[in-house]
């Protein structure tokens, strides 16, 4: 507080001997100073009648960055913090603009304190700053005296009144001593007569016109060209405050950004999963970047294309608004979505939509909800490569404030994107060496010790919850002729059909299926009954029944299962010994005739045909 004082009464002297005029004038910069110093200590100093109206300047403009909203959200932030659809962030981005621009207008507001006690006969200073644009100019703060009513919420344009002067480059001040007998202002509600007035322009680095700084009074010959050049220095250095504020605040929400980004880096190294990956991004998305909706898309593994098939994928994460009509959303890249166009070219996309275009542009398809109260699309595609064609992942965000992504956010999401896309590209490697050791090759099924594992898990589940676990044995009837008359690579093509059609029959979420061996495949039904178990089992034999292949003959090549089932209630705990029980079934399926179902009990055996 002490300090504080201090510098502003220096800051008050300095100002005061600079009015004289002369070689004094070379005080100004240093009041200025001085002023901003004991600004950092104090941010308020106590006095008359004084308003703020804060105002994004074209100095916040210049830093390269401003706050993620459109010109009309922009002059409507308070002195409070806001929150623009960011509830998890960790970093409020627009709070922090909103605090600077409230500090600079609070330093500005007593800068213009202390020039209306050293100013003799001054009626109002104000200061203008940018509003929507550069060619208008609205009221930042003011100091008057008490009596003054000043219009807060005027705009200076280049077409109205005595102040829209300073608009024009030639016009380097205004000072008027004698109005004509009084003049009224724009600026005021009850139009005093003003009788003097001094006004400079306020320049940013680049000589551009950025708003003025305006001193009136109602005494004739109030102002001087001491006054003026004086004027011009102060506003100089409210400029070089300004552009230092929003500088700085660029820089600190820049380094907590890239801090962020660190930290998800470390996670993403930290994770060997792909749904792990998944989840990070969205939880990243959620915390830093504001949005109306937010999806996730991800094309399936090349690997497991079939020939000739077109590329698939799917929304794997999304939302917001209407996110319960893209979950889980299926697409190819023939589609004509921005997002899907996004992953076919591996390159950002970005649109503004007017709300008098009329025509949507479909996101992922044609067939999606239509929402035209979007303003605002941004998708960024994430690579597993460098200078890849395609992308593997696309983060797509919407908005409705038109302006929400600026070029920063871009950036900032390009920079996650490349960690992410090295992330992902680690885990899909990972998953694949783990898929390799516990899948079949041929077929993709799990193989015979990840069955046994998977069942020890999901046995401990149903424990927990007390339900039942259906056990189906199959094996392919006569198979050992098939390969003996056909050769073994028709052979490979029958059991990887037959993997297929068992497959197709069982719940994929939920249900486990794995080659055993050989021709035998095992099935664990999850959380069925005896009859869901016997349905299941009996759907599987008619759907390898009707399995046709090909072996260059007249007549295509059929096959059967025979299947042994066994039902592990919940006071079951041996699940080797449940496989080996849905064996015994099988075996007397087998001495049955083959092609059928046989459920195991400790009494004799009963066909289920």
């Amino acid at each position: 507080m002490l300090v504080s004082n201090i510098l502003f009464i220096v800051a008050g002297l300095l100002l005061g001997l600079a009015f004289q005029g002369g070689m004094l004038l070379f005080l100004i910069p240093v009041a200025g100073v001085a002023a901003a110093l004991g600004y950092m200590n104090l941010p308020r100093v106590p006095g008359g009648k004084t308003a703020s109206i804060p105002v994004i300047t074209t100095a916040m403009r210049a830093t390269g960055i401003s706050p993620a909203v459109s010109p009309d959200i922009r002059n409507s932030i308070k002195d409070e913090a806001v929150e623009f659809n960011e509830p998890n962030s960790t970093l409020r981005v627009n709070q922090c603009w909103a605090r600077t621009n409230a500090d600079v207008t609070r330093a500005t507001s007593d800068l213009l304190q202390g020039l209306k006690r050293i100013i003799p006969n001054a009626y109002s200073l104000i200061v203008f700053s940018p509003m929507a644009s550069a060619k208008e100019w609205g009221i930042r703060c003011f100091q008057s005296d008490p009596n003054a009513q000043v219009a807060t919420d005027v705009k200076i344009t280049e077409n109205s009144g005595l102040i829209s002067q300073l608009f024009r480059p030639e016009v380097n001040r205004l000072l008027e001593g004698d109005l004509m007998g009084g003049k009224t202002l724009l600026y005021y509600i009850d139009n005093p007569m003003i009788k003097s007035l001094v006004a400079v322009p306020m320049l940013d680095r680049d000589k551009n016109r950025i708003g003025a700084i305006v001193v009136d009074s109602l005494y004739p010959n109030a102002f001087s060209q001491s006054t003026a050049q004086a004027l011009t220095f102060i506003a100089s250095n409210l400029y070089t405050l300004t552009f230092k504020s929003f500088a700085s605040t660029k820089n600190y929400i820049a380094q907590q950004q890239f801090s962020v980004l660190y930290n998800y880096q470390h996670k993403f190294f930290q994770t060997m999963t792909v749904k792990d990956i998944y989840r990070q991004i969205f939880e990243y998305i959620k915390e830093n970047i504001p949005f109306d909706r937010m999806m996730i898309l991800a094309l399936d593994k090349q690997e497991n294309l079939p020939p000739h098939k077109e590329r698939e994928g799917r929304v794997v994460c999304v939302d917001g608004i209407d996110c319960e009509q893209f979950s889980g959303k299926k697409f190819t890249l023939s589609d004509k979505g921005l997002a899907v166009l996004a992953l076919l070219k591996n390159r950002p996309v970005e649109r503004l939509f007017s709300s008098s275009m009329g025509q949507y542009v479909p996101r992922i398809d044609n067939n999606e909800k239509r929402n035209m109260d979007i303003r605002q699309l941004f998708v960024m595609p994430i690579a597993t490569e460098n200078n890849a064609e395609q992308a593997e992942l696309a983060i797509c965000l919407e908005s409705r404030t038109p302006g929400r992504y600026t070029e920063h956010e871009m950036e900032l999401l390009k920079a996650f994107a490349g960690v992410a896309g090295f992330a992902y590209a680690r885990a899909c490697q990972f998953e694949q060496g783990k898929d390799l050791a516990s899948r079949d090759g041929l077929t993709g099924l799990i193989n015979h010790r990840t069955l046994h594992e998977t069942l020890r898990t999901e046995k401990i589940r149903a424990n927990r919850q007390q339900y039942n676990i259906g056990v189906l044995m199959m094996d392919i009837d006569h198979f050992k002729s098939v390969n003996d008359t056909y050769g073994h690579p028709i052979g490979d093509v029958v059991i990887k059909g037959i993997a297929g059609a068992i497959s197709g029959e069982i719940r994929k979420e939920i249900d486990l299926v794995a080659r055993y061996g050989g021709e035998e495949f095992v099935v664990g039904l999850i959380d069925t009954t005896p009859e869901g178990m016997l349905e299941t089992a009996e759907r599987i034999r008619i759907a390898v029944s009707k399995l046709e292949f090909d072996v260059h003959q007249a007549e295509p090549l059929r096959v059967t299962v025979s299947i042994g089932a066994f039902l592990v209630a919940p006071e079951f705990h041996d699940m080797k010994k449940a496989v080996n029980n849905a064996d015994q079934a099988l075996y007397k399926a087998k001495e049955g005739g083959r092609n059928q179902v046989i459920q195991y009990t400790e009494l004799p055996v009963e066909a289920v045909v």
